[in-house]
């Protein structure tokens, strides 16, 4: 039927149609019959572009960075309020830091806290093997967890009970940060890839540059990352480094006179300590020991590299 046709057929039946009411019919009985579809063509360029920024985009909301802020945010918060945003309000993101030459690990000092009020001094860092096609680096700390490794030459007594765990050889734990699940077996069994090397790291404490102790009771929490990394959380309560202190340890002193020498020495360390960190921060190094794994006990045990990381610790309010 022509357009004509179709014109005078909707005459008779409706009686006189204006052109415009008729032109508007038509378009949209017709709409997309004879429309012309313009595609547009991405540059192959362009689409690789997109891709990389869109890959970029989901490695980073993804991405995890186990430090203080992860850890008192939904690992460990049923702390007090108002100390928890003590230690959040002076914790600062990677401090001034320099690594002493190491060929097996990256360390990097995450971030620092220290709160006065709270009485609390946290660092956290994060080790990475140099060399991941050759090497994996798991925490010493999960190298016979349980304490039941008895040495290669153990024998368990015949009337040994069987469900005895004193074993001779090595463990390895696991912990899955997904699903919190732990578990453990022969060291082999346990590792990603056992055609690489196994590599442990051992942290062995954070002291003032000068070999300052920063005493206090301290505690330690470690965790490896889905990427193979180990992260470190070190928890200290430097009590000399409240003003307090000073007159804690004179009443100390009261008690027990004949340790007068000591107590004022401990003071006078303490003040001094105190001043460098309120004009331009304190300036401490992290030691740690890298081995890698053997079945010789005494190498395993007394063995490794040392190495150390320099970094400031500075007072006032960080993120």
């Amino acid at each position: 039927m022509t357009e004509q046709e179709l014109r005078a057929r909707l005459n008779r039946m409706t009686g006189e149609i204006p052109a415009e009411t008729h032109q508007a019919y038509l378009s949209a009985v017709l709409r997309g019959k004879d429309e012309v579809r313009v595609k547009r063509k991405i540059p192959a360029g362009l689409v690789f572009a997109i891709v990389l920024v869109l890959l970029a985009a989901a490695a980073v909301a993804a991405g995890v960075v186990y430090d203080i802020r992860w850890w008192f945010g939904g690992q460990n918060n049923g702390n007090d309020a108002a100390w928890q945003q003590e230690i959040m309000e002076n914790r600062v993101e990677e401090p001034a830091q320099q690594q002493a030459d190491d060929g097996l690990v990256d360390v990097t000092v995450q971030d620092v806290s220290w709160a006065p009020e709270a009485g609390e001094l946290i660092i956290t860092f994060r080790a990475a093997p140099k060399d991941p096609q050759h090497y994996e680096l798991h925490s010493k700390w999960a190298l016979d967890t349980d304490g039941s490794y008895m040495g290669k030459d153990y024998e368990p007594p015949e009337d040994a009970d069987e469900d005895a765990e004193e074993r001779n050889y090595h463990m390895l734990w696991r912990d899955n940060r997904e699903t919190d699940e732990v578990t453990h077996g022969p060291v082999a069994e346990m590792m990603d890839d056992n055609s690489k090397t196994l590599l442990l790291i051992d942290a062995e404490g954070v002291s003032l540059k000068d070999g300052t102790s920063l005493e206090g009771s301290a505690s330690l929490d470690e965790l490896r990352t889905p990427d193979g990394d180990v992260v470190y959380m070190m928890y200290y309560h430097p009590d000399w480094l409240n003003a307090s202190y000073d007159e804690e340890m004179r009443k100390f002193v009261e008690e027990y006179p004949n340790m007068k020498d000591y107590a004022e020495q401990q003071i006078i360390t303490a003040q001094a300590g105190r001043e460098t960190l309120g004009s331009e921060g304190m300036n401490c190094v992290l030691r740690y020991r890298v081995m890698e794994y053997t079945e010789d006990d005494a190498d395993l045990y007394t063995g490794g590299t040392a190495g150390q990381v320099e970094f400031a610790i500075c007072t006032g309010k960080g993120e």
